[in-house]
């Protein structure tokens, strides 16, 4: 193999000069199905080479995926695409575009074809000398280019573009000619018209017959075969209109149908389409021509008319509702038998209005003659829609009727009164026991101090009540939606929660809704945790409806719990703190740089300074107290004034605050000795702290910053302390707490609740 002599690479034989030579020669075709032109069979390379070297405006498009290569000449065509269109797929011109010609080129590349040609195409051409592009007309012919190594012995089609030349007379006469054709189509209620030369397999169509069946305007005024039409045809229609067009080309004549055509965007319009079909001498079919109509807004109306009529019907006999019709101008009044049996009285019973109003409890009749006669009243909108009671005759039970109605009124006189009636007792007897519910649950909820939510799934509506507006810290009546919900939830819970309210809403899981979260005051700022629990109503048809619930405020004992547990962890890590500081403060004691009874001495204080800032915080867990104390202690067990710089105001601290503050006060310093400035004995701290600015709950803020001590590195993972404060202490004091490892000195950021 060494010996191999190293295979030609081979090139296209020859390139023109110009742009489009160059972009040929430098493209990298192996992004391409086309693959790298020294691999391209001889015939792309020598048809490649043809069109580079014409002046003509020339294409090829090459494989099953029909690449495009094109020369200079025929680049204006492509508008904005060029130079982008070099190696462009077939599949990504436009939709029309595509539907106009796919036929063409699969019947070119299938053999079915030996080519096809459109006349007078306008194409934009820039000739040598012109100063801007202009329009022209063409005929573009699209030929098979032959190659032995495809399977069917066509490797790609030929586009060639020969400009037309036309006078300006023809020009003109031939625009005002289509002026007035549309003019007349417009007139006739027409919105397109095709011209099918039937042996030359070309329809002719104008723009509206082209866009109906998502075809270029361009290409169907040059001519496109008639199945790049029948393709926008509906299925379910396409046997029957290819029946209608074979028995024309039968026997001649005339011809009408209406069908269904799919658009572009997969919508669907119906068209009634009128046309004739002429035969040769011969008694051949020769040309097959007419007008296409729009009747999707008829169709509409049509349905919409049959449904209306059908909904009516179903509706009063599923509603069990009465009909009844008067003319108040002659007083004839009808009632039908639905009618008849809600009232409990017979048809001529019913044809008196003071029968009717004998059946009418006394206390409502008022009442409902104000509606009648406001509805009579030809200033107002005519309807009616009003509750009363009636008694039936010969029963003591009082029954509640709905009625709606509408007048309609000719020159001021109301001629005809109409509308139904239904007994809606039961609703009613629904609604007074509903109502007692309510109020059971309300009284049973304030009691329980419960926030109660109401989701409408398929409106978006959201209803809180003033409790869980509370909990939430948002103003009562607040407009809201679900996403104000998710808005508020604590981000380490806001995943969880998506999850939860998922599951719940999954027809195929339906998950109990029942989860704890915190959740942030949008006004106050304040973090709660919450204990939701709810319900997803579903449809028969397994379609989420309504949710709804309860939630409840379980702050207090979340803190309880989480209190306990730093307790615990505090009391396994602050005896090893301990140790740890015992053996820095033996270490800073014993230095060699005193005398043994000087470093005893030493050695003893720090210890019991050490105890007094541990009696400090047991103290502080049932006490109040002010801030300058607690870090004076602090101050003075790890080496006094001369190490530490306090500024901030007097402040006083409750219990759960000042035990907490001294927690993290005291590992923060517990570091330093060990690794940060108090390590060393140059290194100094400064503790400082103010009121926060803002509205709502006071907030303190705190700051610790570490300086002239060892250079800091930050740690590759956080320690149980560094986690206490970041975490715990941001939990239990409703705040937020940061330790930045700068370069200087650890920086520690607390902004705490002071009534935590």
């Amino acid at each position: 193999m060494a010996d191999a002599k190293p295979r030609a690479v081979p090139t296209l034989t020859r390139l023109a000069g110009g742009e489009m030579s160059v972009r040929v020669r430098t493209f990298d075709w192996s992004t391409t199905p086309l693959g790298p032109i020294e691999a391209w069979p001889p015939s792309l390379r020598l048809a490649v080479d043809m069109i580079l070297a014409t002046n003509f405006p020339m294409a090829v498009r090459w494989g099953p995926e029909l690449c495009l290569i094109y020369n200079d000449a025929y680049a204006p065509a492509l508008h904005e695409r060029h130079p982008t269109a070099l190696g462009m797929l077939f599949t990504a011109h436009s939709p029309d575009f595509q539907a106009s010609l796919r036929t063409v080129h699969d019947d070119i590349l299938s053999g079915a074809s030996g080519g096809y040609a459109f006349e007078k195409l306008p194409l934009t051409v820039l000739r040598t000398g012109d100063t801007a592009p202009r329009l022209a007309s063409f005929r573009v012919s699209y030929s098979p280019l032959p190659d032995a190594t495809a399977a069917n012995g066509i490797g790609g089609v030929l586009v060639t573009a020969v400009e037309i030349a036309e006078t300006a007379e023809i020009e003109k006469a031939l625009h005002e000619t289509e002026q007035r054709y549309r003019m007349a189509l417009k007139a006739a209620g027409g919105v397109g018209t095709w011209d099918w030369d039937i042996k030359a397999n070309r329809v002719y169509a104008d723009p509206g017959y082209a866009r109906l069946h998502g075809l270029s305007e361009d290409y169907g005024h040059a001519g496109l075969p008639v199945q790049s039409f029948t393709r926008a045809v509906h299925p379910d229609d396409r046997d029957r209109i290819r029946d209608v067009s074979l028995a024309a080309m039968e026997n001649g004549g005339d011809f009408a149908d209406e069908y269904r055509l799919i658009q572009a965007d997969g919508s669907v319009r119906w068209v009634h389409a009128r046309g004739s079909c002429s035969l040769d001498a011969d008694g051949t079919a020769a040309r097959n021509g007419g007008i296409i109509l729009d009747i999707t807004d008829r169709k509409t109306v049509e349905a919409d008319l049959v449904a209306a009529r059908s909904e009516l019907h179903h509706a009063l006999e599923a509603a069990r509702m009465g009909r009844w019709d008067h003319n108040p101008s002659t007083g004839a009044r009808f009632w039908d038998s639905r009618a008849c049996t809600i009232f409990g009285v017979s048809p001529a019973a019913a044809n008196t209005l003071e029968a009717f109003e004998q059946l009418v409890i006394p206390e409502d009749l008022d009442g409902l003659r104000a509606g009648v006669a406001g509805a009579l009243d030809p200033n107002g909108d005519g309807k009616i829609n009003l509750e009363y009671r009636i008694r039936r005759p010969g029963e003591d039970t009082v029954r509640w009727i709905e009625t709606f109605g509408q007048a309609y009124f000719d020159r001021g006189v109301c001629t005809r009164f109409v509308g139904v009636v239904s007994d809606v007792s039961e609703r009613k007897a629904a609604e007074l026991a509903l109502e007692r519910q309510q109020e059971t649950l309300r009284l049973a909820v304030d009691a329980a101090n419960v926030g109660i939510w109401d989701s409408d799934l398929e409106t978006g509506h959201v209803a809180w009540s003033d409790r869980c507006y509370a909990m939430f810290g948002i103003p009562p009546g607040t407009p809201i939606t679900a996403d104000d919900f998710f808005a508020h939830v604590h981000p380490e819970d806001l995943n969880h929660a998506r999850e939860a309210v998922d599951r719940s809403l999954d027809p195929q899981i339906r998950a109990e809704h029942a989860l704890e979260l915190r959740i942030i005051g949008r006004d106050d700022g304040v973090e709660r945790w919450l204990s939701i629990r709810g319900e997803v109503m579903f449809s028969p048809e397994g379609q989420p409806q309504r949710f709804l619930g309860a939630v409840v405020n379980i702050t207090d004992r979340k803190r309880a719990e989480l209190h306990l547990r730093l307790l615990v962890n505090e009391l396994n890590h602050r005896v090893k703190n301990s140790l740890a500081t015992i053996q820095a403060i033996a270490a800073q004691s014993f230095n060699g740089s005193r005398s043994l009874p000087e470093a005893q001495e030493a050695f003893t204080n720090r210890i019991v300074a050490l105890s007094e800032a541990h009696d400090l915080l047991t103290r502080e867990n049932w006490e109040g107290a002010d801030l300058h104390d607690i870090a004076s202690r602090l101050v003075t067990l790890h080496g006094g004034p001369a190490r530490f710089g306090l500024s901030g105001p007097a402040i006083r601290l409750s219990p759960r605050t000042a035990l907490s503050l001294s927690m993290a006060l005291h590992e923060l310093a517990t570091n330093a000795v060990k690794y940060g400035a108090l390590s060393v004995p140059e290194g100094r701290v400064t503790i400082a702290w103010a009121l926060a600015p803002g509205p709502g709950a006071q907030r303190l803020d705190l700051s610790w910053a570490e300086r002239h001590g060892p250079p800091v590195t930050p740690p590759i993972r956080r320690g149980f302390g560094s986690r206490l404060i970041e975490r715990g202490l941001a939990a239990e004091l409703s705040g937020k707490a940061s330790i930045h490892f700068e370069p200087e000195g650890v920086v520690c950021q607390i902004r705490a609740l002071l009534d935590a």
